[in-house]
């Protein structure tokens, strides 16, 4: 047998000695292991802790004296899952310090040039230096600002005061979280902010003006490195317009997630398709609840389209918020349009989303949303379609108007029927209906809340006529299942309602 693979997969020669001869001599004491293994009788205790904690070797107590077992063979897959384990996590980990490492190894190259501010007022000295240095038409660029010494913040400001005074421009990209502090800096001239999502941090606060670059290590007790060096400005410059001219943003994650929820706040009015309400299992019903109470502080107005199969799902439904349900409409996620940007959110087990900073982009796809939003005709098949539609129709007005209703959902769905008859009942709604002779005496014309009229003729060919508020809807009955045909249009629904009330009037009770 290859005893080197034991070896390999980091256990030492003597302690693949061990466990081989555990495995032959069963339970064992020290020295039947010492005389099978040939291990040093002085050492075997230590190579069978070590053993122990590698999970291969156990041990009982009889009579006083310790017997050690050797773990069954399958252990060993274990233990190799077990490193594995510990060398991803060892390279997450080295993924973080990475950049840097990179970065000490950058500035290794220019320790002659470099300068190091130490502390507060050390800083305060560093940036003085770098603002009077600066020409006029010189600009002042920082990335990726995040702060976590408040101290330090008051004081940048007052120095981003001066320089603005100055008439010196500056832009900035900040850490989203410190949007708070960001606004601060919005407030000054000159000044433009960006946001950026946690991942595209940098391992020191990077400020860059003519010649001179500012690293600010932000640890409990601040460092500044003043490099002045036009190659190595150049080289952060080129970084910094990366990032400044970036238009496409990742987040992953539900915390990432519920950072772009919260930052699309500022983005004002939207439109959205969306997967139902997916989003209360991904990110929970107490968020979900605080951003919609979000935005009605801020009157913040939606439009959104789903599949017709969730309008029995309870949805937001206010004077803010509106909703249309399309048959056969798919969309595995979310897609939020605003003015000049597009999110889009894919609620999966560990979701991820793209913001896209682009206003052609957020047009076409706010067009496509407007072409479906504004389509007035539709078609629906089947029982269950039948039913969502007509339960979604008693919000559009007090009074259905029926022309040839013999009552076929009733026949075939009468627990479905009466469902909605006692939402309609409930609403305090009237239904009339004018059909002929034949249908007298069946069940829909006993209804308390149906009132109905008849002719010796019949009318219903080619199918039923529903008229309430500006929807008219046509059902047939001719296959298995119905057919619908809804179309919302006032006008086509108005000229529906007097073709009614001629027949009403002609009619008899």
């Amino acid at each position: 047998m290859r005893e080197d693979i034991l070896e390999e997969i980091g256990l030492t020669k003597t302690e693949t000695k061990v466990y081989l001869a555990l495995l032959e001599l069963g339970s064992s004491s020290t020295g039947h292991i010492v005389e099978k293994s040939k291990a040093s009788s002085s050492k075997i205790y230590e190579i069978l802790e070590k053993l122990m904690q590698k999970g291969l070797v156990s041990f009982i107590v009889k009579s006083g004296i310790k017997y050690f077992e050797a773990a069954p063979p399958e252990r060993i897959m274990d233990y190799m899952k077990e490193k594995e384990t510990e060398f991803s996590r060892q390279k997450d980990e080295l993924t973080k310090i990475l950049p840097e490492l990179e970065l000490r190894q950058k500035l290794s190259k220019y320790k002659s040039e470099a300068t190091i501010f130490k502390g507060i007022k050390g800083g305060e000295t560093a940036f003085r230096q770098m603002i009077n240095a600066m020409k006029k038409d010189d600009e002042w660029i920082g990335f990726v600002v995040s702060f976590a010494n408040e101290q330090y913040f008051d004081l940048l400001t007052k120095l981003h005061t001066w320089r603005a005074k100055k008439g010196i421009r500056s832009r900035v990209i900040m850490n989203e979280k410190h949007k708070d502090q960001g606004e601060i800096r919005e407030k000054l001239p000159n000044t433009t902010v960006k946001y950026v999502s946690d991942e595209m941090q940098t391992p020191a606060i990077i400020n860059v003006a003519g010649n001179i670059t500012l690293l600010n290590i932000m640890a409990e007790d601040v460092t500044v490195f003043m490099i002045d060096n036009k190659d190595v400005a150049d080289s952060f410059r080129n970084q910094f317009e990366k990032l400044w001219n970036q238009r496409v943003y990742t987040y992953q994650g539900v915390e990432q997630i519920k950072d772009l929820i919260r930052q699309t706040l500022d983005f004002g009015d939207y439109e959205v398709f969306a997967e139902g309400m997916k989003i209360i299992d991904v990110l929970g019903r107490d968020f979900f609840l605080w951003w919609q109470n979000e935005k009605k502080k801020r009157h913040i107005k939606s439009r959104g389209i789903m599949g017709e199969k969730y309008m029995d799902m309870p949805t937001v439904r206010d004077s803010t918020t509106q909703f249309r349900f399309l048959p056969e409409f798919e969309n595995p996620g979310l897609v939020f349009v605003f003015n000049d940007k597009v999110a889009n959110v894919i609620l999966s087990k560990d979701p991820v989303a793209f913001l896209i900073d682009n206003k052609d982009v957020a047009d076409n796809q706010r067009n496509y949303f407007d072409l479906l939003w504004n389509e007035s005709t539709r078609t629906y098949k089947g029982y269950d379609a039948f039913k969502r539609v007509w339960r979604e129709s008693l919000d559009m007005g007090d009074t259905l108007y029926w022309i040839g209703a013999k009552g076929y959902f009733f026949d075939n769905r009468l627990k479905d029927a009466m469902e909605i008859v006692d939402i309609a009942r409930k609403k305090g709604m009237r239904w009339k209906n004018v059909v002929d002779e034949s249908t007298r005496g069946h069940a829909i014309t006993k209804l308390d809340i149906v009132e109905t009229r008849y002719f010796k003729e019949k009318i219903t060919a080619p199918g039923v006529f529903w008229i309430i508020g500006s929807r008219i809807m046509i059902s047939n009955w001719a296959k298995e299942e119905p057919i619908l045909v809804v179309i919302d249009n006032k006008e086509i629904a108005d000229s529906y309602k007097n073709y009614f009330d001629i027949l009403w009037k002609m009619a008899k009770a």
